[in-house]
């Protein structure tokens, strides 16, 4: 028996944002075959229950990049980060007009001003940076607007701290030195931990939340050995997952830090490279 750990965005997501039918397959293959798959991804835990229904799959999910685990109805663990630490965070941010959301056990609260402050944005940077066109841009926005679960708010006043526990803190700009700035704030703090899955993109956990982290825990709950684990990924934030995994298997669309890291290099994301890795590597 097999635990395979796969990233969702940029792995086994099309553009589109749907689970191919030849991923699907060869998941359900892994599994007629006594192997556990489950996902691993930044994304909120009500955004991958409902990918996972749509595509009429059931696995393991680590959500929020490990900061939740959930199989079957049942919280393997839950890494709720401290309130006080979530204001300071968003005082931060909204010091520079800077587009949060966070991620909650009732779902993603955003504010509804949100997406008209992304566009505003792009508006302004797009004059001074040229590494990335309008049309990406407003795909993107539209990508975060599609996720699943999400509730739209006035103010942070919307959060009830004692019921809403967040577990992530996810900040999303264009503006590469509004990321800088906020980076070198929030990064020397030890009460968090800081990954990414894009240049536009900061991820904030709990400091005990990283994928790595819960791969090894589920490995643990499992009784599954490291020699037995296998990870999926394509961006920095799947790093601590391949620290872990005995097979690792980037994607040929990965960042070559993570393609460094691997044993193996499977084909694109909009070539089924799950799929191709699942089918040849594990």
């Amino acid at each position: 028996m097999k635990l395979i750990a796969i990233d969702l965005d940029g792995t086994l997501l099309s553009r589109t944002g749907v689970i191919t039918k030849a991923n699907q397959e060869a998941i359900r293959r892994r599994q007629e075959q006594g192997d556990i798959v489950a996902i691993c991804s930044g994304r909120s835990i009500h955004d991958i229950e409902e990918l996972l229904k749509r595509s009429d799959l059931v696995c393991p999910i680590l959500s929020g990049n490990g900061a939740i685990g959930f199989y079957e109805n049942e919280r393997i663990y839950y890494h709720a980060m401290d309130q006080t630490v979530v204001d300071e965070l968003w005082e931060i941010a909204k010091a520079d007009d800077a587009y949060v959301e966070f991620y909650t056990n009732a779902g993603v609260k955003v504010l509804r001003s949100g997406s008209d402050l992304l566009k505003r944005e792009l508006d302004e940077v797009l004059p001074h940076d040229q590494s990335f066109t309008r049309e990406w841009a407003e795909r993107e926005i539209e990508i975060q607007n599609e996720q699943f679960g999400l509730t739209y708010m006035d103010s942070m006043a919307d959060i009830d701290f004692a019921r809403d526990e967040v577990y992530k803190v996810f900040v999303y700009s264009f503006d590469r030195r509004k990321l800088h700035r906020l980076r070198k704030i929030y990064e020397p703090r030890n009460d968090i931990l800081i990954t990414t899955a894009g240049w536009t993109k900061i991820e904030i956990g709990h400091p005990h939340a990283s994928k790595g982290a819960a791969l090894k825990q589920l490995a643990e709950h499992y009784q599954i050995p490291i020699g037995d684990v296998v990870a999926i990924g394509d961006n920095l934030n799947d790093v601590s997952m391949f620290e872990v995994a005995e097979t690792r298997i980037a994607m040929g669309n990965a960042v070559d830090p993570l393609k460094d890291l691997s044993t193996h290099i499977t084909k694109d994301v909009e070539e089924d490279g799950v799929a191709y890795a699942l089918t040849h590597y594990v």
